[in-house]
């Protein structure tokens, strides 16, 4: 068996913010806004190849971060997909939105322009944050 990575795509595409249950917990590196991706550890390449056990799982993890984004970030809206076209390793995106934001109401991929980076300060916090509620 060889040990799992986080593909090196999303390692550099994001901060890695930490581990929960079978899931590696990303935050993307554009600022414009909260967007964060669930890597499961698994071979599996698309959600309906988990075990049922993966997917309740996966499915936790997923709706305690689009709570997260609604309680914490004030996001109207959390849009959840796994597209894996660039990257094959099974992820899944989780991001918040709202009436205005950078892309709105287009969808983030190839839309996001530009934005600041993250503080360091700010990526420790979130991270902090996440994984308290994905503790819960």
């Amino acid at each position: 068996m060889t040990e799992f990575r986080v593909h090196r795509q999303l390692l550099e595409d994001c901060h890695y913010l930490g581990r929960t249950g079978c899931c590696h917990i990303l935050l993307h590196r554009n600022g414009g806004l909260p967007w964060y991706i669930v890597v499961p550890e698994t071979g599996a390449l698309e959600l309906d190849e988990l075990t049922n056990d993966e997917r309740y799982e996966v499915d936790l993890i997923t709706d305690a971060l689009a709570r997260f984004l609604k309680q914490h970030q004030q996001c109207q809206r959390s849009n959840v997909a796994a597209i894996g076209n660039r990257v094959p390793q099974l992820h899944i995106h989780v991001v918040g939105r709202w009436e205005g934001d950078p892309c709105w109401p287009d969808v983030v991929w190839g839309n996001l322009p530009p934005a600041p980076a993250r503080s360091e300060t700010e990526v420790d916090e979130l991270g902090r944050l996440v994984l308290a509620q994905l503790a819960e």
